[in-house]
């Protein structure tokens, strides 16, 4: 099977956010990257997160409205999609926001498709484990909650299937220490001993990373909105 990917579109109608970043250019980057799922059929597409952004003077309904933007897009192309939340998703926007505006819950969720099951997490929690659109948005300060490690320890061990985990922030060691998701050695472990995953899945780290821990490939992708290049990918499983 093929899936489509990519993540940190930050859209917005800011010209520049920061010297790098051009989150304006991103929807005509969406179409680009969907036309070209479409094209080589792929089953489904995950954005790994921060599919919006804001400058200093966006409203909500101007944050949201430029989700909704995003999100007509997409589900234009008819091809299964799914949303893995970003930190900066969370700036403005509730989860119930997401939820409405997306049409599907937010993580922790699977989805099974072909021999896969892919199980999509949010790490958006600070240290009282509290989720940002409740506790404030902190980025250095990423958790996975103890709800969503017992959920990926049940889904791991009660599966025959092979699993990608998709999460937004980072479990690779590898990345800006920054990134990386408070308890990543923990869930790595978890990772490790089940057997089952094949792949994790990560956004975040702007600049992309590849490698392989104990045996398992970990990808994070690179930025949509860094300049005016794209960045997306398409896997076969």
């Amino acid at each position: 099977m093929k899936i489509g990917l990519f993540t940190d579109c930050h859209y917005c109608k800011a010209e520049y956010l920061g010297p790098t970043r051009r989150p304006s250019l991103s929807m005509n980057k969406i179409r680009e990257a969907m036309d070209e799922f479409k094209s080589k059929n792929v089953d489904m597409v995950f954005c790994l997160g921060d599919l919006t952004d804001h400058d200093e003077s966006s409203t909500k309904e101007e944050i949201i409205g430029c989700f909704r933007e995003a999100m007509r897009l997409i589900c234009s192309y008819d091809i299964p999609f799914y949303l893995v939340p970003g930190n900066h998703d969370y700036l403005v926007m509730t989860a119930d926001d997401m939820e409405r505006e997306a049409g599907f819950k937010a993580p922790p969720y699977t989805v099974e498709a072909g021999a896969y099951k892919f199980i999509v997490l949010d790490a958006n929690y600070r240290s009282n484990m509290v989720r940002f659109d409740t506790a404030g948005v902190d980025w250095t300060d990423a958790n996975l909650p103890p709800h969503q490690v017992e959920f990926l320890r049940t889904e791991l061990n009660n599966t025959t299937m092979q699993c990608v985990v998709l999460v937004h922030e980072n479990l690779d060691p590898c990345v800006d220490k920054m990134h990386i998701i408070k308890n990543a050695e923990q869930i790595r472990e978890i990772i490790k001993g089940s057997h089952r995953v094949a792949l994790v899945i990560q956004g975040h780290y702007h600049k992309g990373m590849e490698g392989v821990i104990d045996n398992i490939p970990y990808i994070t992708l690179p930025a949509m909105c860094e300049g005016e290049g794209n960045s997306f990918r398409i896997l076969e499983l």
